[in-house]
């Protein structure tokens, strides 16, 4: 016994040092990359092309940019507060957001350990279809990274109500869950509108199938996601955005955009699918059955693959938020099989996410 207890924890030691060096090369990869591409247009006032100075400038600018542009106005206001810090103060923040996405994603799947915090945090890049754009270049690290951290937080009430139902009420949810539910819904055009659906079919699975009183903090964080969904969605910036960038008729848009997310799902997100699909057999061939909040994590997935076709392009760090619900169900499903797995997984995420950084970092 003493020897296998002895043998996991030379495992976790070994993990946890790999990691150690995959964030000095993540964070020294970050500090090569400069402010670049629309960070330098965000660094400035975007309604009249002068330097950020405060607050008024960033409001001045959202407001423009909501109009005009799009309607991620909430990710982009502290993108231009995180501008103003310097690139130093944006590299440290980057690193920080990673950890603190990874140990929500540890709190989602169910079991925060080392092992299990470096897996989320090392997939974070290995899986990604485009580290550079979505963690390195800070306007992809502030929309999709930063994001998914208030995005994962909604998901998590919901979720540990779905676990224990009989869970005591959040205190003070009228303080904070309707900015969060509305920050949520406001983040991006798939993950906002598909957290919205998410607590739309918590709150039903509750009343069909648990019988069972809704909170009413439920009921306003999902109605605050809907108020941020609507706003991302029919700001008048992305019509002005998107004919600007296409003439194409309706119907080729459609078709377009249709293309577009089924190239998604077979390319940029192929290895995600396949970790996920390998995992959940083993899971399921272990004995296991499917728990409710991993159906939930399944369904908004899926949700938030199909919203993609309500924004204009698809580019390969869109895919970002999809990701992080995978690797949570991968982590989930990791629990219910032998804990080598957990280990093998990790490790090749490492070797392969080395690979990444060195690559990125070397170009």
């Amino acid at each position: 016994m003493m020897k296998k207890f002895d043998r996991t924890r030379v495992f976790c030691m070994i993990i946890v040092i790999c990691t150690l060096v995959f964030a000095v090369l993540e964070f020294m990869l970050h500090r090569k990359v400069i402010f670049m591409k629309d960070d330098l247009w965000y660094i400035t006032n975007i309604a009249t092309g002068g330097p950020l100075k405060g607050i008024s400038d960033v409001l001045e600018s959202q407001t423009w940019h909501f109009m005009n542009w799009g309607g991620r106005c909430i990710t982009h206001a502290l993108l231009q507060f995180i501008l103003m810090g310097g690139e130093l103060f944006a590299d440290i923040m980057n690193l920080v957001a990673a950890c603190t996405l990874s140990y929500l994603i540890c709190q989602i799947a169910g079991k925060v350990t080392w092992v299990y915090f470096c897996a989320a945090f090392i997939s974070l890049i290995s899986l990604n279809p485009d580290a550079m754009l979505s963690i390195f270049w800070q306007s992809g690290s502030v929309n999709y990274l930063y994001s998914s951290n208030w995005i994962l937080l909604f998901l998590l009430l919901y979720i540990r109500q779905v676990k224990c139902p009989e869970a005591s009420s959040l205190k003070g949810a009228f303080l904070w869950v309707i900015p969060l539910g509305l920050i949520t819904g406001w983040s991006n055009e798939n993950m906002g509108p598909a957290s919205f659906a998410f607590s739309i079919i918590v709150i039903a699975y509750f009343v069909k199938f648990l019988h069972k009183k809704v909170p009413l903090w439920m009921y306003l964080g999902s109605a605050s996601s809907l108020i941020g969904s609507i706003l991302v969605i029919v700001a008048p910036g992305n019509f002005v955005r998107n004919a600007f960038m296409s003439d194409m008729t309706f119907f080729e848009t459609l078709y377009d955009r249709f293309l577009s997310m089924l190239g998604a799902g077979t390319n940029f997100l192929f290895p995600t699918f396949l970790f996920l699909l390998i995992f959940l057999l083993l899971y399921l061939k272990a004995g296991n059955q499917l728990q409710p909040f991993q159906i939930l994590l399944m369904i908004t997935a899926v949700l938030a693959y199909g919203a993609m076709i309500l924004s204009p392009t698809f580019p390969r760090r869109a895919c970002f938020g999809i990701m992080v619900v995978c690797i949570t169900l991968i982590l989930s499903f990791l629990q219910g099989i032998h804990k080598k797995y957990a280990f093998l997984y990790t490790l090749w995420m490492w070797a392969f996410g080395m690979y990444v950084l060195l690559i990125e970092y070397t170009a």
